[in-house]
């Protein structure tokens, strides 16, 4: 499988126009594909916040040909997965084949500011993911009208009457052993933001793959994408060592296998770490731009997605 190339334009950071003119940009060099963070708050430190479903829509109308999707929206609690279902069903009407949508089990901050109750455990939240996405399929996937009770959400005689022609393609968000088996039993690919070399290969793809082959799935056929934040400094401006006690501060790790934050010096830094992981196996690579200057941290990729593929 050629490797897939992602950017994505943080609207935790850039005001939102500002970041449509990066994803224009961004495929105008080359990128296959657009995606953008689903958050009610942004992380600590970060300015903006736009709302990821208003802004992706016009960024399609925007762009002529690139894939977006959301990294990641959670259907569990602040949004009901029926209407992240017929949100996306519309999306995908409207520009089909470009629409895609990241699922995960969502973060305290951005859920409990808006929804009444107790964070759940990451198990309950795994169980109502689980339920949300069997929602979201049977209104993709049914032309009649669909009653439905589970545990946590439920539909009473409920149809899309805009359907999308085509399937919305689900990567599903994984960093550990369960969440990587329901990412290939119940997601079409799975996405991570997991680097450590021997966590990916003795827990994330193994389980990703027994949880594809127990749904009847192939997981050679599904995609492996990785989701990196990095900051660009051509300059060397940037001390690393307090730039880590910043990040830390923000909750993103800088440095490291394990780490969310890349900083990089030259566009060589970038294609090496891009074949090292390629060699773990991911296939589709997804950059979070979070450079000081967004601009240079974005035009540094027409000095490498020419000596990758």
């Amino acid at each position: 499988m050629k490797t897939k190339f992602g950017y994505s334009p943080s609207i935790e950071r850039s005001r939102p126009a500002d970041a449509l003119n990066q994803a224009v940009l961004a495929e105008k060099m080359g990128f296959g594909s657009v995606w953008v963070d689903d958050h009610f708050l942004p992380v600590p430190h970060m300015t903006e916040c736009g709302f990821a479903w208003t802004w992706m829509s016009s960024a399609l109308e925007a762009t002529e040909r690139v894939f977006f999707a959301t990294a990641v929206t959670a259907p569990i609690m602040r949004y009901n997965p029926a209407i992240v279902a017929h949100a996306f069903a519309t999306l995908g009407s409207m520009y089909p084949g470009r629409v895609g949508i990241g699922v995960g089990s969502g973060e305290e901050l951005n859920e409990t500011a808006v929804v009444r109750g107790a964070w759940p455990t990451p198990g309950k939240r795994l169980e109502m993911l689980e339920e949300a996405l069997k929602v979201m399929s049977l209104l993709w996937g049914s032309t009649g009208p669909i009653t439905f009770e589970g545990s946590y959400y439920s539909l009473t005689n409920a149809t899309l009457f805009t359907r999308p022609p085509k399937p919305i393609p689900v990567y599903f968000s994984a960093i550990g052993p369960r969440a990587s088996r329901m990412a290939g039993l119940l997601g079409d690919h799975l996405i991570t933001v997991a680097r450590d070399p021997k966590i990916l290969k003795d827990v994330i793809i193994p389980n990703f793959e027994a949880g594809a082959r127990e749904a009847g799935k192939d997981p050679a056929t599904m995609e492996r994408a990785l989701a990196v934040l990095y900051f660009y400094d051509p300059e060397h401006l940037v001390d690393p060592e307090a730039m880590k006690v910043s990040a830390s501060e923000a909750k993103i790790e800088v440095a490291g296998e394990g780490s969310q934050m890349e900083l990089w010096h030259s566009p060589e830094d970038i294609i090496g770490r891009i074949e090292e992981w390629k060699r773990l196996g991911f296939d589709h690579l997804i950059f979070g731009n979070f450079s000081a200057d967004c601009d240079a941290g974005l035009r540094v990729f027409d000095k490498v997605l020419p000596h990758v593929d």
